[in-house]
């Protein structure tokens, strides 16, 4: 019994617009591609086996899935809402099962009312016989009929999107491996016989204790011995329980510690560069501001009191004009003595470019006496010039009185004029310097930046690097804490079961009842029969999963053959709770970590593979294998060595991908492509080879899909 998708087809779909004819794929057993690039229809055309299967379609916008009833108008193809008043839009899905040919097709019928659509969704099913289609009008048979396509149980191995093929199979936890292993090792029926061998043992000794204590001598001690008996096997009883749940944290703990110690030296790293980034980056502002507040002083600096740079330039005016006002005071003091020869200094008072000049050459230009012999008089000139700088009065009475009051008010700047072309020299230095330091520290930031991208900054957040160190120690601490509980369950069962046994073997020395007797025998019986079933099962699961091991070896290894690095070795070890870990074993004996996410998937599928494989029986999958773009993260050689694999595992596999799309080609498809599309039509690989393509570059409202098939 199984399942082969003879066509799929579309009608104003998302981007098949149009009718079933222009949208229709035609598959056969094999491989049977659909390669699109992005945004050609690959996802909307797993939504089509998603709407029929589970009523549901994935909105890759918003990473879930959603109702399909509440995204019907996201559904129907723009082109159409936007050109017509009335349309369908539908999937059909021909499949055959068992022999027998079902369509099962899913329409909704558009129709706009005052600009509002009106959506009214049917559900056709029907089979094909000898007087042709037969519909299917009961609802329990229809939706059984729909699930004849690919059962639920086997959807999550059978429907992949993805990164859902990292989650496909988890051998980690007990439900995963129960489910795995049954439903497809086909071992449901000793499961059942273990649990219902165990409730029979049970009940057995249960009855064997009631007619041990009707059976019991008044009198005597039985009783008492009886109850502590009893008590011992409660005990037992509930730390077992305790000892179960403590085996099966302390399993999570480990996978928790494990996936957390995988990101630990890089979560630790990126701690670390974060302290580093911050700080580097700290500098880098403060240098920034400092920048803008020189920038912004220059403003101050020009109308400084004490040394306004707004006479920047003006060192040989200064020479310039005491030149002038000499010339200026002596022509004056000449025409002064022709006018009054009684006056012998000249009027004023002395200006400060005076007063400087009267301390270098040592004599007083006022008096004509020598400063050199005089220190009074040398004292009392150059307190003279540095007195206070008064304001200069807003009028002058006369042109000689003007320039008398300016050389006194500008006779404090005197002195600091020649030093503001040095200090202004200086500050352009300091700018550029800083600017250096400016460029050097972004280099050091942007490399500090660089180093944090290395170690995965962008997908990791600092709050979730937290959450990972957090996890890791408390995952830690727990499986100390776990350790310590077992070891203390396991010591206290090893001791009651050893008082228990001791009052078991006094019980049956005193008892003495036929009765009784029988009763124990035929529990002892059943207790073996449980034992029994529990150690077949045992052995049946450990040679499964040892066959699993070789299997899934096999495939890992002609997956990942003539691939530029090993991926190592697959190992399957049984936990103390049951469960089974998976690794990834390098040659040296160690566990290898750190493969690509190609590797990861494959190693997923091999896992998924080499179950179906191990399978009693027919080796095979007898179920569509639908995939939507599961070799993103591979390279070629990985994807050629699945498609020679998978018919061998996989009775129909139906994949959408983009790594053998080529827009600039004619034919779309790239030289790999055109390897695998020749093989097809050589006969060496059973499949069809559809190519999805746009006419035209258009927006959303336009966008139009169309198919090319180059298989014969």
């Amino acid at each position: 019994m199984g399942t082969l998708i003879k066509s799929i087809a579309f009608e104003n779909f998302y981007n098949y617009y149009g009718s079933y004819k222009d949208n229709l794929y035609e598959f056969t057993e094999g491989i049977n591609i659909i390669n699109a690039d992005n945004n050609m229809g690959k996802s909307k055309f797993y939504n089509g086996f998603l709407w029929i299967l589970k009523d549901k379609v994935y909105d890759s916008d918003d990473k879930k899935f959603w109702d399909a009833s509440a995204s019907y108008e996201r559904m129907a193809s723009a082109k159409a809402k936007r050109e017509e008043d009335s349309f369908v839009m539908g999937v059909r899905i021909i499949y055959e099962n068992d022999g027998i040919i079902y369509t099962v097709e899913k329409r909704v019928r558009f129709q706009k009312e005052e600009n509002i659509w009106k959506m009214i969704p049917t559900l056709a099913v029907s089979r094909l016989d000898e007087s042709g289609d037969l519909p299917i009008l009961d609802v329990n048979e229809q939706q059984e009929i729909i699930r004849r396509l690919i059962p639920v149980d086997m959807e999550k191995y059978a429907m992949l999107q993805g990164e859902s093929m990292e989650t496909i199979v988890d051998l980690s936890t007990k439900d995963g491996l129960n489910e795995t292993i049954t439903q497809l090792a086909d071992i449901s029926n000793v499961i059942e016989m273990c649990t219902l061998a165990s409730n029979l043992a049970g009940r057995a000794l249960r009855d064997a204790r009631d007619v041990e204590k009707k059976n019991t001598k008044a009198g005597t001690d039985l009783a008492e011995k009886q109850a502590k008996r009893d008590q011992y096997q409660t005990w037992i009883d509930e730390t077992n329980l305790k000892l179960t749940q403590a085996q099966t944290e302390l399993n999570e703990a480990r996978i928790v510690k494990e996936e957390c110690g995988k990101e630990i030296a890089s979560t630790s790293k990126r701690a670390k560069l974060r302290t580093e980034y911050d700080k580097e980056l700290e500098k880098l502002e403060n240098m920034r501001k400092e920048k803008i507040a020189n920038a912004l002083s220059v403003t101050r600096r020009l109308f400084d009191e004490n040394s306004p740079w707004v006479l920047l330039g003006l060192k040989e005016e200064i020479d310039n004009f005491d030149v002038n006002r000499l010339a200026y005071q002596n022509a004056r003091r000449d025409s002064e003595i022709r006018n009054n020869p009684d006056i012998l200094l000249p009027a004023g008072s002395p200006d400060a470019l005076s007063l400087e000049r009267m301390l270098k050459t040592m004599v007083c230009e006022v008096c004509g006496r020598s400063l050199k012999d005089d220190p009074e008089a040398y004292n009392h000139v150059k307190k003279i010039l540095e007195r206070p700088i008064h304001p200069m009065h807003s009028t002058r009475e006369s042109l000689y009185e003007f320039f008398s009051g300016l050389q006194t008010s500008a006779g404090g700047y005197v002195r600091t004029i020649p030093l503001i072309d040095e200090q202004f020299e200086n500050f352009l230095d300091a700018i550029d310097e800083l600017d250096v330091q400016i460029e050097e520290q972004s280099r050091l930031v942007d490399n500090k930046l660089n180093e944090l991208m290395a170690y995965g900054v962008r997908e990791h957040t600092e709050d979730e690097d937290i959450i990972t160190l957090n996890k890791y120690t408390q995952a830690t601490n727990k499986i100390k804490q776990l350790e310590g509980d077992i070891r203390d369950f396991s010591g206290k069962i090893q001791m009651w079961s050893q008082l228990r046994d001791k009052l078991i073997k006094e019980i049956n020395e005193q008892q003495e009842s036929s009765e009784v007797e029988k009763a124990k025998e035929f529990a002892e019986k059943i207790c073996k029969i449980s034992k029994l079933f529990e150690a077949t099962k045992e052995r049946i699961f450990n040679q499964i999963v040892d066959r699993l091991q070789d299997e899934a070896n096999s495939m890992y290894s002609r997956l990942t053959e003539g691939n530029q690095t090993k991926g190592g070795t697959l190992r399957f070890d049984r936990q103390n709770d049951g469960t089974v870990r998976v690794r990834v074993i390098a040659s040296s004996g160690e566990e290898l970590t750190g493969n690509g996410t190609g590797f990861q998937r494959m190693k997923q599928l091999a896992i998924v593979m080499s179950i179906i494989s191990s399978k009693i029986g027919n080796k095979h999958f007898n179920y569509p294998f639908v995939s939507d773009a599961p070799f993103s993260e591979f390279s070629f050689n990985f994807i050629n060595n699945f498609f020679n694999i998978a018919p061998n595992v996989f009775t129909q596999s139906i994949i959408m991908i983009k790594d053998l799309y080529d827009p600039k080609r004619q034919n779309y498809i790239t030289p790999d492509g055109e390897k695998i599309l020749n093989r097809m039509n050589n006969g060496e690989m059973k499949g069809t080879f559809y190519v999805n393509y746009m006419e035209s570059r258009n927006d959303a409202s336009d966008m139009v899909t169309k198919k090319l098939c180059y298989t014969n």
